[in-house]
């Protein structure tokens, strides 16, 4: 396994835990950081025994944004801050479009990138002190990881538009109201319920998972015609998996399911 400075990442029982490690910088993502992220979300792509993943921090925080620091001490120059960007962008693209179950598990702050760090998750789950603000505004910026697609596919084009001009911090009661959070958990319990929710993704359909996920990043750039074409290869694929003969034969015998929502205990 691959050692790592400012971050962990444990796979047990085909679920991948990938935990930010600043808590001193309330896990703000300096330059280390965003190198080996680029290097587990690598892992996570491509190590087929992973099959569900989930990412949170430490100290109680989910991860403050950029490294305020760093950015100063970087070199200046258009050229350079571009090539740093572009490399930001392919790992929040990985993370994006993993097609795998992504639970992002939010104590503390969830700000600027670690915001777009969160919404890059199929679920996000809360604790009651989450806090989630695109603050890119107050310094100067315009949102990045990715926060101009995810935002508004989350709570509408309106309301993102009204988060990004504002930069105001959203609690996690109204993250729950509008849709950034998927539920909302004691802090105590976060791990665990975050855990629990990936392992139930272990027994699903790789194959089913990874296309659906494609489709949904894909969905708003397709007309009808296109979705329902989509539709039809990705089906044939799915027909055409063992996992599918499986869960067909299954169903004719009247045994249980590999998968089912909720899990069975």
């Amino acid at each position: 396994m691959a050692e790592f400075e400012t971050i962990s990442l444990d796979v047990a029982d085909g679920v991948a835990t990938l935990t930010l490690l600043r808590p001193d910088r309330r896990n703000a993502i300096d330059m280390t950081m965003r190198a080996e992220l680029r290097v587990a979300v690598a892992r996570l792509v491509n190590e087929s025994a992973i099959r569900a993943c989930v990412v949170t921090g430490s100290g109680g925080s989910f991860c403050a944004g950029g490294d305020i620091t760093s950015m100063r001490d970087r070199e200046p120059g258009i050229e350079d801050a571009r090539e740093r960007m572009r490399q930001t962008g392919e790992t929040v693209l990985a993370f994006l479009t993993l097609e795998k179950p992504l639970i992002a598990a939010v104590d503390g702050a969830a700000y600027g990138a670690g915001f777009g760090l969160a919404l890059a998750a199929d679920f996000v789950l809360a604790t009651p002190r989450a806090r989630f603000c695109a603050s890119f505004g107050r310094i100067g910026l315009v949102p990045d990881f990715a926060l101009h697609h995810s935002l508004p596919r989350r709570v509408g084009l309106a309301r993102a538009r009204e988060l990004i001009l504002t930069a105001r911090e959203v609690d996690a009661g109204e993250a729950l109201s509008l849709g950034i959070a998927y539920r909302v958990v004691e802090a105590g319990d976060l791990a665990s319920e975050a855990g629990a929710l990936a392992a139930r993704f272990v027994e699903a359909s790789p194959t089913a998972i990874a296309l659906s996920k494609n489709l949904l990043n894909q969905t708003f750039g397709l007309d009808l015609r296109q979705v329902v074409e989509a539709e039809t290869m990705a089906q044939a694929a799915c027909l055409d998996t063992a996992y599918h003969r499986d869960a067909a034969q299954r169903f004719l015998e009247g045994a249980p399911p590999r998968f089912r929502w909720p899990a069975e205990a």
